[in-house]
């Protein structure tokens, strides 16, 4: 009778085995950590790009008449209603500063917070959760320590730019200058270099318009360019 012999692996062969593994590990493992980053980063941008739709919305569906939202480590906003927005910047005899400048000022009077209508979000250093740093913020000096948009129906209204001073950027499609949010990844920046002009490894960017139309911007390190990829 025959007899059957089962042959197993060397240990040249196991060898060989664990060292492509190790090299897979290597190479592999670096780029997928990366690509994880990259998604949770840009998680918080379209939760912010959302947050402020969301407030856009209600000012075009006639339930508010102007929020003040304000872009810090905590995303929140100050409103105000129909008749005050009314009585500030359309009321016929009505003569104050906001009005004859056709601006909004951070919580500017008649402006209020009700966080149980129009809640806060929690980013960057704020958060542990977050994956992101975030510039302008209170990490950094004032007067960019934070931006405001001023949202209305028709985009009339435009922040007075004073303090917060909002940072903004060259578009290169248009030649204009746009208000922009920075998000750095925490595992390549830390709070306060995340900033203007900084070169780090997962970085976006959001600007907006008067009619709060925003486009979002990822930078490469490579070529040490932004490039649009959306709106």
């Amino acid at each position: 009778m025959r007899i059957k012999t089962i042959k197993g692996f060397t240990i040249l062969e196991l060898l060989v085995v664990i060292a492509i593994l190790g090299i897979f590990t290597v190479v592999a493992y670096p780029n997928i950590s990366k690509w994880i980053d990259d998604r949770a980063v840009k998680k918080d941008v379209y939760d912010v790009i959302n947050y402020i739709n969301e407030r856009k919305n209600e000012i075009q569906s006639g339930e508010y008449g102007m929020h003040q939202v304000v872009l810090n480590t905590r995303v929140h906003t100050y409103s105000m209603t129909t008749k005050n927005y009314f009585n500030t910047y359309k009321k016929v005899g009505t003569n104050n500063y906001f009005k004859n400048n056709r601006v909004c000022r951070y919580q500017q009077p008649n402006t209020s917070q009700n966080t149980s209508r129009v809640p806060n979000l929690e980013i960057g250093s704020r958060n542990n959760n977050s994956s992101s740093h975030v510039y302008p913020s209170s990490n950094h000096p004032s007067p960019k320590h934070f931006s405001l948009i001023c949202i209305t129906k028709d985009g009339t209204i435009r922040h007075e730019n004073n303090n917060p001073k909002n940072v903004n950027v060259r578009d290169p499609a248009t030649g204009k200058y746009y208000d922009y949010y920075l998000f750095c990844s925490k595992n390549y920046s830390t709070a306060q270099n995340c900033k203007e002009g900084a070169q780090h490894d997962i970085m976006y960017r959001i600007t907006w318009d008067r009619f709060v139309n925003i486009k979002v911007y990822k930078y490469n390190k490579k070529s040490n360019k932004w490039k649009k990829i959306d709106g």
